[in-house]
């Protein structure tokens, strides 16, 4: 007498699927959280190298990297050096910092193969865009063929314009005092090149000196990519040897699309170059980007102390614009 084999029905067979299926959802946000806890704290890293690179810096010159570049100059021949290039020499990159003439600009034929070097501590691991994409210069023809990224930027200043005592839409609080261009300076101050850790009165754990701002040259605005072709819609800065990449702190508005409104962080990685006309009618042949990253609710944000906090994407410009300056003896406590 022969024995039935035990089977599964289909009903059961089905269960099970569903079953697995169910599982499956539940563990595959786990998983993607995990992961993105994996590349948020390679970011931290990163951009600790960045904060203690410049400490060496200070330490051996007795002053903090800045970038220099004429303003209004349209043309590529005059030279532009970055504070991301001096640092090179800092973060074991010495070698390639050797292959870097400073007495020609950065997008000069000569320095070609130092700026199409791609450099992963300048890489955020987050970012959904191509490491090896490249940036252009805008002051010739814009080919996107010169310089790879940076996800990281020194905040140099926060923009005069955001503080107008006489108006209702006066959008900061009193900030210290202006540089001559008539902006409230960060520690890494454009076109100083005696700027110190001395002039930090607010204290080098209370004042941030680099942000993230991912992405560029590719417009981004809350997560979506407005264009992938950069000749049509593109942030005036991004490549790691531009001082074009530095963030100028102007606050955008909700939509991402206008500068000077309450958004600090996260409606936009910069202001679209190509939709304004290039010199831009407000920041001329300054860069456009802004603080930008791909983590959830927050934007990592590098300290003159070294230490790397993320600050919340529901900052408002009023409380970020205290933690960029350097000499404004506000007190914030928005820090997470």
């Amino acid at each position: 007498m022969s024995r039935k084999r035990p089977a599964f029905t289909l009903v059961e067979l089905l269960v099970v699927i569903a079953i697995i299926g169910v599982l499956v959802a539940l563990l595959l946000p786990a998983v993607q959280a995990a992961r993105e806890a994996a590349r948020r704290a390679e970011c931290t890293n990163k951009m600790k190298q960045l904060g203690l690179a410049v400490q060496n810096h200070h330490d051996a010159k007795k002053v903090v990297p800045v970038s220099a570049r004429p303003v209004g100059v349209v043309t590529s021949q005059v030279q532009r050096i970055a504070a991301m290039t001096h640092i090179l020499a800092y973060m074991e990159l010495g070698a390639l910092r050797s292959t870097f003439d400073l007495t020609k600009n950065w997008s000069n034929i000569d320095n070609r193969k130092a700026v199409n070097t791609i450099i992963p501590g300048f890489q955020c691991p987050s970012s959904p865009e191509d490491v090896g994409r490249y940036d252009g210069d805008p002051n010739s023809t814009w080919v996107q063929e010169i310089c790879t990224q940076t996800d990281y930027s020194p905040t140099v200043w926060v923009q005069g314009a955001l503080y107008n005592p006489a108006s209702a839409s006066n959008l900061i609080d009193p900030p210290g005092n202006a540089n001559l261009e008539g902006n409230y300076p960060g520690i890494l101050e454009y076109q100083n090149p005696k700027a110190s850790f001395k002039d930090v009165t607010d204290g080098l754990s209370n004042t941030i000196m680099f942000a993230e701002s991912a992405g560029r040259p590719s417009v981004f605005r809350k997560n979506i990519k407005v264009s992938e072709d950069a000749t049509a819609a593109r942030v005036n800065g991004g490549g790691w040897p531009r001082p074009a990449s530095d963030i100028l702190v102007f606050g955008l508005s909700a939509d991402g699309k206008e500068p000077f409104g309450a958004c600090a962080v996260n409606c936009a990685n910069g202001i679209d170059v190509v939709a304004s006309g290039y010199p831009h009618p407000q920041f001329n042949t300054y860069g456009t980007s802004a603080p930008y990253s791909f983590h959830s609710g927050v934007v990592l944000h590098g300290f003159g102390d070294g230490s790397v906090r993320g600050l919340s994407e529901n900052i408002d410009i009023r409380e970020y614009a205290k933690l960029v300056t350097r000499a404004g003896e506000e007190i914030s406590a928005n820090v997470n």
